[in-house]
């Protein structure tokens, strides 16, 4: 019989796109994922059509911000990591999470978001998330922590 798995890292991760990255002062709503493609965690959810539901960015019927996606171990595993369409997602709005960054991001700086949904300290075209700072730096393509209050 062939070995099922050859290789083992040392440690676990210490963080992953759409971790909550702490307990304190968290608020997390459901929403029911309305972009035909889904939507990875830690992503940025706008306002879908229904009132219950979210869209990613770039969708043309994607209304305000709402928040940020997060992991939700339950999610059916043929989503490889991801809400599928219809899917009931979990969102933060308040908190912190963690993020893939688009940019060299330093702590303290406010967090924009791209017309592709990448997340930034650039506000050159982008659009501002109300509130909302990099609570942690990380390089471009890196992790960083966003607060959200």
């Amino acid at each position: 019989m062939p070995a099922v798995q050859t290789a083992y890292q040392g440690q676990h991760a210490a963080a992953f796109a759409g971790l909550v990255a702490d307990s304190g002062s968290t608020v997390v709503i459901s929403r029911v994922v309305e972009s035909p493609n889904g939507m990875q965690f830690g992503a940025v959810a706008l306002q879908g059509v229904a009132d219950n539901g979210i869209l990613d960015v770039g969708d043309v019927n994607a209304g305000a911000f709402r928040g940020i996606t997060v992991v939700d171990p339950l999610v059916r595993p043929v989503n490889n990591d991801a809400y599928g369409l219809g899917d009931t997602a979990a969102v933060l709005v308040k908190g912190v999470v963690w993020v893939t960054v688009a940019a060299a991001v330093t702590a303290g700086q406010p967090v924009y978001y791209s017309s592709t949904g990448a997340l930034t300290n650039v506000a050159a075209s982008d659009t501002a998330i109300p509130n909302a700072i990099f609570d942690s730096s990380a390089a471009a393509g890196g992790l960083a922590k966003v607060r959200l209050n």
